[in-house]
């Protein structure tokens, strides 16, 4: 057999493959039309911020906490400059990811002392529990109320007069502003299990497994599928890190919130 007749494709072939390719374009336009239309009714007083938030997960690990801090300081003062994002769970994101930065630093940068070291832990602790804090708030005022009552709780704040929604279907913007809270409080609980799973990271790098032991325990009870806080609960005890199977790297399980 030549080698033109290793790599020839049947007719059949041909139409699978362009079917297939049809069905991917479709879908890939489909995702990209659904996504434009929600970005366009988010909030326009907060684009810029969530953004830089969108921009800073493409930061390398490895930059420095202070240059990548300059980012989440941006976005964290357009949150703060709204009264009714004073108390929101983006907050408690940047929060959590200035620890997480200042956590990666203590672990991994081998040119640093051991007094830097537990500033540097000390420092994550602080943004650690900031972020805890404001999760809890975050869900203290919003996890209880109807999508009606959510509605009226940002009506005062949210005025069609407004400059910022000058052009903007007014309504529907509200709207996703409302949807966005709903979500949210069902995407917090988990944001808050990332949170002590972080703080649980900070006590075994402090040298304090008892600690660790509880607050990882407190993550996993809020987000039972949070694999990195079991991983680590796992090497804490003794075990191995927790490694996904084959299937669930593919397809990973549904995250279920207690």
């Amino acid at each position: 057999m030549g080698f033109k007749e290793i790599f020839s494709i049947t007719a059949g072939t041909k139409k699978i493959l362009a079917i297939t390719i049809s069905v991917s374009a479709l879908a890939i336009l489909a995702a990209f039309i659904y996504y434009n239309s929600v970005n366009k009714l988010e909030d326009p007083r907060v684009r810029k911020a969530r953004e830089l938030l969108s921009e800073y997960e493409k930061l390398p690990a490895t930059l420095q906490p202070a240059e990548a801090f300059l980012m989440l300081d941006s976005a964290f003062a357009i949150f703060s400059s709204l009264p009714d994002y004073d108390c929101s769970f983006e907050k408690g994101v940047i929060y959590n990811n200035k620890s997480g930065r200042l956590l990666l630093a203590a672990i991994y940068d081998a040119g640093i002392s051991g007094e830097e070291k537990g500033e540097l832990l000390s420092l994550a602790m602080k943004y650690c529990d900031s972020s805890i804090m404001q999760y809890k708030s975050w869900m203290n005022e919003w996890e209880t109320l109807s999508a009606e009552e959510i509605a009226g709780k940002l009506s005062p704040f949210m005025q069609e007069e407004d400059p910022a929604f000058e052009g903007l279907n007014f309504s529907k913007v509200f709207s996703q502003r409302v949807k966005n809270i709903v979500t949210a409080r069902i995407e917090t609980p988990r944001r808050l299990s990332v949170s002590y799973t972080n703080k649980a990271t900070i006590f075994r790098h402090m040298l304090e497994p008892d600690s660790s032991l509880a607050y990882y325990g407190v993550a996993l009870d809020l987000w039972e599928d949070n694999r990195t806080a079991r991983s680590n609960l796992n090497v804490l005890l003794g075990g191995e890190p927790v490694k996904p199977k084959l299937i669930e790297s593919l397809f990973p399980p549904d995250r279920k919130i207690k």
